[in-house]
């Protein structure tokens, strides 16, 4: 069964991330095929938050890196 809810702005219009209109959904909150195929295959959007969970998705970090840089560069 399709869900009526749009699945990047969870229904509301709005992406709570970025506090602006969902351009998935043009800001209606109606479920679209083009959403349902972003999340998907989306790319990790955890760099904006605590680097742990997808603000999308909610699932644990899926990056191909551990998001740690290799060389630490500290105050001289």
């Amino acid at each position: 069964m399709v869900e009526d809810k749009c699945p990047i702005c969870k229904g509301n219009g709005t992406i709570k991330l970025l506090g602006s209109e969902c351009p998935f959904c043009n800001g209606t909150g109606d479920f679209t095929k083009t959403a349902e195929s972003y999340l998907v295959s989306h790319i990790c959007q955890c760099i904006f938050l605590d680097r742990k969970k997808c603000p999308l998705c909610g699932k644990n970090c899926h990056h191909d890196t551990p998001n740690k840089p290799k060389i630490l560069i500290g105050p001289t």
